[in-house]
């Protein structure tokens, strides 16, 4: 008898909560526990978050008659199984945060570090594009969901994207839903042993940030990575993002400065097309470390669009050299810093 069973995407990911099948049975079999509210226990240790709501006091009530909430525990267990929990965050759209991440996950791949992807953006999954997996289905076995694994790389991948009826799909829910998802993404999925998964958030401060902050909380993510571009516009916005960080008692690893001028695909030269160093005063303003700038390249943006391995097909550009030296430099800083502890 088959182990396990495919969780087929047309029929599992509806975005209408009364879609039923030909027979009349509804069809929403992955995600029907996803309906409703969430728990009252699975705001456990949100304090700092609910400041100025009136049902505080009732909440920790309930939190206390019920002790510890088996969900939590359950993806403790498997988040204590990887070493390292990066979060890619900005609080703007459109400065390539996701090809970003895309990159880093391939780069420490290439380091020989095993790793995952997790693509939290519930209503804008593009990881699965970038990495090439749109076709691919979750395999659903005894032990939990299976992530996907790209054919040309070494990664574990995990997004809503795979539960959609095709790339055009509407992801059109309320916080609470998204909420529930992203931690089934979290408990639920079988990552195994990894040495580091890699967050892809959605663009600004809001649900999916604030759950998935709360739900790695115990297990201590190592920290974010903020991307953004170099002009004041971008900056402003990153300001609120690293605000939102130290209010949440998030490390902040490090700040990217993507789209760092314009490579020219036939001599190599650097333009400075939006401006150059807005990144890096950033983070000597706010005493975080600057990771690095990453110059916007055709050749690396064709792959990314293609799910093309970028590293394997344009090693010598200096946007892939400039990313391989990031990758670099935050496994130094976290294997020093768990050496630390």
């Amino acid at each position: 008898m088959d182990t396990h069973t495919h969780t087929h995407a047309p029929n599992s990911t509806n975005t209408c909560c009364n879609n039923n099948d030909s027979n009349g049975a509804h069809t929403d079999d992955v995600l029907t526990a996803f309906e409703g509210c969430p728990s009252e226990t699975e705001f456990q240790g949100k304090a700092s978050v609910c400041e100025g709501c009136p049902g505080q006091a009732m909440c920790k009530q309930m939190a206390n008659k019920s002790g510890s909430d088996p969900n939590q525990d359950a993806l403790d267990l498997r988040m204590n199984a990887i070493k390292h929990k990066v979060l890619v965050v900005s609080g703007k759209g459109g400065v390539g945060k996701s090809s970003t991440a895309a990159q880093l996950a391939l780069a420490f791949s290439k380091k020989g570090k095993k790793v995952g992807i997790l693509d939290v953006d519930i209503c804008g999954p593009s990881i699965p594009r970038l990495l090439d997996v749109e076709k691919k289905q979750i395999t659903n076995a005894s032990y939990g969901w299976i992530p996907v694994k790209p054919d040309e790389h070494d990664l574990a991948v995990m997004s809503v994207g795979f539960m959609l009826a095709d790339s055009n799909t509407p992801v059109v829910w309320r916080g609470p839903r998204k909420t529930n998802l992203i931690q089934r993404f979290l408990k639920d999925t079988f990552w195994g042993k990894l040495d580091i998964l890699v967050i892809d958030t959605p663009p600004g401060t809001s649900d999916e940030h604030l759950s998935i902050v709360s739900y790695l909380k115990r297990v201590k993510p190592d920290g974010a990575v903020i991307v953004t571009t170099p002009q004041e516009v971008s900056l402003s916005t990153i300001r609120k993002e690293l605000t939102f960080c130290k209010k949440m008692k998030l490390p902040v690893l490090g700040i990217i400065e993507n789209m760092s001028g314009f490579v020219c695909p036939c001599c190599n030269e650097n333009t400075n097309i939006f401006m150059c160093g807005g990144g890096e005063k950033l983070a000597q303003e706010y005493s975080v470390p600057f990771l690095g700038k990453v110059p916007l390249d055709p050749n690396v943006t064709s792959c990314l669009d293609n799910g093309k391995c970028v590293f394997c097909q344009h090693p010598n550009s200096p946007a892939v050299q400039s990313v391989m030296n990031i990758a670099e430099d935050l496994l130094q800083n976290m294997t020093r810093k768990e050496e630390d502890v």
